[in-house]
């Protein structure tokens, strides 16, 4: 699985018993999922506790941190107890989740007879893969996953624990959307000038993808429908709750995108979805049954727009 993959939904049990569904965890925000080849071996334990000390660090970009390996509930709740870990390990003992996230190593080859019958008849180079599998079934992996099950990043480092946590928080810094100030659109154009944008690449909010649902032409007028029966699946930190809150007035597109300081063709793209899952209305355009006057102030608010996204 590489990024910009959905990953697929599943249901565990954790180091206590409880059965944790990805979608669900995916309720509260993003989630860091890394894969360990073997409770309480010296590199998964030093890369679990990594991800416990940056706790934290975590909890500041809105993400949560879950541990899985194909060790049973009993011993992941020893690890967990053991090293007082402070998210869900969860058991995945049929390996049946690593082999959807394509890093299960081989066969889990349980029984000594099986394993056995495949050294007689292969020979020496498949009883080392057989020994490799049974010894470390999983790849050392790790998977920051967006709310929409998107995989936005993936870590690959058998020896070095501490690049697994380390680098999810890094690229989880780098695309954190930034806060939603107070005040209507316009207020901040013009705080443009004097306040550092900051940078959001298009790839994360978008998972690659060029095309949505309701193409949103860039005059056309916005605005946040006042009373919806959809909770938003994402966290309020979310880019898209910021879009959101943007267009509590009509604001254009690219209006929009000079607020928050992303890119034009993101926006364009982020709101089309939201007009598709009913979150966001798009009134009418320039050519429409709308006043000259009407027409001329939405025309003068959409240059300014894409004036202030060129300044940026």
């Amino acid at each position: 699985m590489i990024a910009g993959d959905r990953a697929p939904d599943f249901t565990l049990l954790d180091h206590a018993g409880r059965p944790q569904t990805l979608s669900a965890l995916l309720a509260d925000g993003p989630v860091v999922l890394f894969f360990f080849p073997l409770a309480s071996s010296p590199i998964c334990t030093a890369q679990a506790c990594h991800f416990r000390d940056l706790s934290d660090e975590f909890a500041a970009v809105g993400a949560q941190r879950v541990g899985i390996s194909t060790d049973t509930v009993d011993k992941q709740a020893h690890f967990a107890q053991q090293r007082s870990f402070d998210y869900p390990l969860l058991s995945d003992a049929e390996g049946v989740v690593a082999e959807l996230f394509g890093v299960r190593r081989g066969r889990l080859a349980k029984l000594r007879t099986s394993f056995a019958r495949e050294t007689a008849r292969h020979g020496k180079h498949t009883r080392r893969r057989g020994l490799l599998a049974r010894v470390l079934p999983v790849r050392r992996t790790t998977f920051v996953i967006d709310t929409d099950r998107t995989v936005l990043r993936v870590v690959s480092n058998e020896l070095r624990a501490s690049a697994h946590a380390d680098e999810a928080l890094s690229f989880l810094r780098d695309h954190e959307p930034a806060e939603v100030k107070a005040g209507p659109v316009g207020d901040r154009l013009a705080e443009s000038e004097t306040a550092e944008p900051s940078l959001v690449r298009p790839y994360p909010l978008t998972a690659g993808r060029t095309g949505a649902d309701v193409d949103v032409p860039l005059d056309a007028e916005i605005e946040a429908l006042a009373v919806t029966s959809k909770r938003p699946p994402w966290p309020k930190s979310d880019v898209r709750g910021q879009i959101l809150t943007s267009c509590a007035r009509r604001h254009s597109v690219a209006e929009i995108a000079a607020a928050l300081s992303l890119p034009l063709g993101a926006t364009r793209f982020l709101v089309g979805d939201l007009v598709g899952q009913g979150y966001l209305r798009v009134h009418a355009r320039t050519g429409d049954a709308i006043t000259i006057d009407q027409r001329r102030e939405l025309i003068a608010r959409t240059l300014q727009g894409l004036r202030a996204l060129a300044d940026t």
